[in-house]
């Protein structure tokens, strides 16, 4: 009886010294640290109304190749993405931005060198003509900035000077389009090439101007204070976009790297119709 209850006893002891060594291991954990990265829609890098988007994927890839950072999506309205990033804001970085979308030096913030190049165009059920005639209506983005209408965001003074209209996103002006409320669209080459390989049936017998109207590469913009340095991030991130899972939705969502290239230009296509 003595002897069972000491060998009893040892298996308890031994247990509870295991249970304990696991107890602390988990107490000893850290916690990964979270990084909120602004986001506003922008298809195809990243939209609410999308299943998947570029901006989903990356996420996804660099939480999965690192633990000390926790990356979280908290979208935005485009307006309000420079208060998000700000030493006040909700944010620490936004992927895909440029400096020449309103970013002032006074906002505190760090630039990213180039990562894809970008361009937006005119779209129309038309290919007579591509400079709008007085009474041609436009459609384009709350808070998109376009060569258009040099730069500026106003909705007032965009339908005032411009005959802009700005809807709530691409999808929103290109129905627009297709149901004639506007004679042209000024759409992301990037959003209509995504559209190609996804929905093509959206943009089937709408042609595309044979200049864009303006051309842009996008960068990682965050704020000076973010909990991750620019450096941490940009290494994380130059290792990932080398990597066949990165690569593959690059290709599916027809972006271009501007990493390591110099020309920061987009080469435009001729007007063709989109069949």
């Amino acid at each position: 009886m003595k002897r069972w209850w000491w060998s009893f006893s040892v298996a308890f002891l031994l247990g509870s010294a295991s249970a304990e060594e696991v107890s602390v291991e988990e107490d000893n954990q850290i916690e990964p640290i979270p990084i909120f990265v602004a986001a506003y829609e922008f298809p195809p890098y990243y939209s609410s109304r999308m299943p998947k988007h570029f901006l989903g994927d990356l996420v996804h890839e660099l939480n999965e190749r690192q633990s000390t950072y926790q990356f979280l999506i908290r979208e935005v309205r485009p307006q309000e993405r420079y208060e998000a990033i700000s030493d006040v804001g909700c944010c620490d970085v936004i992927f895909f931005e440029s400096e020449i979308w309103g970013w002032k030096p006074d906002m505190n913030y760090v630039a990213s060198p180039p990562l894809i190049h970008g361009s937006d165009r005119m779209y129309s059920l038309q290919n007579e003509y591509w400079q709008p005639l007085p009474e041609d209506r436009l459609g384009g983005v709350v808070g998109y900035h376009y060569n258009f209408t040099q730069y500026q965001i106003d909705a007032g003074k965009s339908e005032r000077d411009y005959m802009m209209y700005r809807a709530d996103s691409q999808q929103t002006v290109l129905t627009m389009l297709r149901n004639q409320r506007i004679k042209f669209a000024i759409l992301t080459d990037e959003y209509v090439n995504w559209l190609k390989v996804e929905q093509p049936q959206l943009i089937s017998g709408i042609y595309a101007a044979p200049d864009p109207d303006g051309t842009y590469t996008t960068q990682i913009i965050m704020r000076e204070n973010s909990a991750i340095s620019q450096q941490e991030l940009m290494d994380i991130i130059y290792a990932l976009i080398r990597e066949p899972d990165i690569q593959e939705s690059l290709a599916r969502y027809s972006l271009t790297l501007a990493i390591d290239d110099v020309n920061d230009t987009q080469t435009a296509p001729n007007a063709t119709q989109i069949e």
